[in-house]
């Protein structure tokens, strides 16, 4: 296989090329997509062909469970079997944005991408490109950073071409670097909303619309 590395302007996005990673996505393919933290990996979050390839592709040991991307609240429903009003609170002031909720699974998700756990970890991206793809593909993408694991995460897409070099079908390039802060992770499957992991958004920020 030989990589496809397909420049786009986030600015104007050309319709093209959101319709032909909709298509390998249909096809259970990864591509690779800048979001508002790092580059991903993604694929059909519904297709345990897909989420395989994901953990392959990465050797990523399969303990370590992949998050989901979303593009509204109608997708974020497909995966997650309740939201607590605090999440929702949060949701409204964050997303899009560096924030991963965790919340309980539904059924639907299969337990290949959470690592047998009930929970799954949720964001909505502020990248006008992730978000394109995310919306015309209909269904949330279960995303990882688009590395081998335990080494940096990319910035560019030639970051991830020295990655992984032809094992992906697609890798789109926004010509902009990623910011390349992680985001932040928030658990609401405990009694309390509980922090999990600081990153782009500070606890202070956090603290004026909820109580840890």
């Amino acid at each position: 296989m030989q990589s496809n590395i397909v420049k786009i302007n986030p600015h104007s996005i050309n319709e093209d090329i959101i319709e032909n990673a909709v298509s390998l996505l249909n096809r259970g393919e990864i591509i690779a997509f800048p979001t508002d933290t790092v580059y991903g990996v993604g694929g059909d979050i519904f297709s345990e062909t897909a989420i395989d390839k994901i953990y392959r592709l990465k050797n990523r040991l399969t303990n370590k469970p992949i998050n989901a991307l979303i593009s509204s609240e109608n997708q974020l429903k497909m995966i997650a079997e309740f939201i607590p009003m605090d999440a929702k609170s949060i949701i409204e002031k964050f997303w899009p944005g560096p924030l991963t909720i965790i919340l309980k699974k539904k059924k639907e998700v299969s337990d290949k991408v959470t690592s047998s756990l009930d929970t799954i970890g949720v964001r909505m991206p502020n990248n006008r490109i992730a978000l394109e793809i995310i919306k015309k593909f209909e269904k949330p993408l279960a995303t990882t950073s688009a590395n081998i694991s335990n080494k940096p995460s990319p910035l560019t897409a030639d970051d991830v071409y020295i990655n992984f070099q032809d094992s992906l079908p697609m890798i789109i390039d926004s010509q902009e670097k990623a910011l390349g802060i992680e985001s932040t992770i928030i658990t609401f499957t405990l009694p309390k909303p509980q922090i999990l992991r600081i990153g782009a958004i500070t606890k202070e920020e956090l603290s004026r619309f909820i109580d840890f």
